[in-house]
């Protein structure tokens, strides 16, 4: 097939973009390159990006010129676009996911602090009947610490660390679930 505007042949299996298309591509490269730039580094080193991007990336730091920062992330989006942005997008994207099911999961194991304190024993049921029993009695100690003083952040943080790593072996259920 001959494109009749370009007078070359192109092919069935290419999708063209059209110039609206194309700038909302440019634009969003741009957004995602300053989402990059203004990323912590170590949120950053997870994403395990291309060392021209990096240095991209470092050289933003350094501008401060409104303009020549304008100029920098549309450079920056030419930069991913070389590269694999979807990729990087995909990974971003993951990260975020993965921090929204710590919060979740972070309201559950409040929940069972809280819980604790009101009656223990068909939580303690529950968590012996999933993990061993020198998990759970280490887990019993530290409520007894945190029930004798809950106004101590220390004994809290300590009790949700450990409740933590219970729940990353397999995830606790809703103590509200074990009430009812």
């Amino acid at each position: 097939m001959v494109d009749k505007n370009k007078g070359i042949e192109a092919d069935d299996d290419v999708e063209y973009l059209s110039k609206t298309q194309l700038k909302k591509l440019a634009h969003s490269l741009q957004d995602l390159a300053k989402e990059l730039s203004e990323m912590p580094k170590t949120r950053r080193a997870k994403l395990n990006l291309p060392e021209v991007l990096l240095s991209a990336i470092e050289e933003s730091k350094r501008i401060t010129s409104h303009i020549a920062r304008k100029r920098h992330f549309q450079y920056m989006g030419k930069v991913l676009l070389k590269h694999d942005y979807e990729k990087i997008q995909a990974d971003i994207e993951a990260i975020e996911n993965q921090n929204a099911n710590y919060q979740v999961r972070d309201q559950v194991i409040n929940l069972w602090i809280e819980h604790f304190l009101e009656d223990a024993t068909p939580l303690f049921n529950s968590l012996y009947e999933h993990f061993d029993h020198d998990e759970v009695g280490s887990i019993r100690q530290l409520v007894r610490n945190y029930s004798k003083k809950p106004d101590n952040a220390a004994t809290k943080k300590k009790l949700f660390q450990a409740l933590r790593q219970l729940d990353l072996k397999t995830e606790l259920v809703n103590p509200l679930m074990l009430k009812a």
